[in-house]
C-alpha cells in the first residue's frame, strides 16, 4: 500500500515538473534573471517537495534524492530565475539551469546575483 503511494506521489510530481520544466525552456536568462547557487543545496522538482524538505532533514533527504524529487546543485552553479513562479512564498526561488530541461526550488539563502 506505502509502495503504491509513492508510487503515485512520484507520478504526479512528474507531471508537475513537466509544467515547470516547459516554463524554464521558454525563460532564457536575462541580465535581471542571472543568478548563482551559494553552496552546495537541494533543488527540489515541485514547491510541495520543496516545503517537505524544511527544515532539511538527512533522512528525508536521502528519501526524496532516491525518489529522483530532490537534485544537489553545486556551488557555483549558474542559474536563471523565474520570476513568475506563481508561488507568494520568499525563501523559495525557482530556478532553471541553463544547461537542463529541468526547474528546480531552491531556497532564496542559497542563491546570489550573478558577478
Amino acid at each position: 500500500m506505502k509502495q503504491s503511494f509513492i508510487a503515485a506521489v512520484v507520478a504526479a510530481l512528474g507531471c508537475i515538473a513537466a509544467s515547470h520544466a516547459a516554463l524554464a525552456a521558454s525563460s532564457p536568462c536575462g541580465k535581471d534573471d542571472a543568478l548563482q547557487i551559494r553552496g552546495d543545496t537541494p533543488g527540489a522538482i515541485s514547491y510541495d517537495v520543496y516545503r517537505q524538505l524544511r527544515p532539511l532533514d538527512a533522512h528525508r533527504l536521502a528519501l526524496f534524492q532516491d525518489a529522483g524529487t530532490v537534485k544537489r546543485l553545486p556551488d557555483g552553479l549558474d542559474v536563471c530565475e523565474i520570476a513568475d513562479d506563481g508561488v507568494a512564498d520568499p525563501s523559495a526561488v525557482l530556478v532553471h539551469v541553463p544547461q537542463g530541461k529541468m526547474a528546480w526550488w531552491v531556497s532564496s539563502a542559497n542563491v546570489e546575483n550573478a558577478d
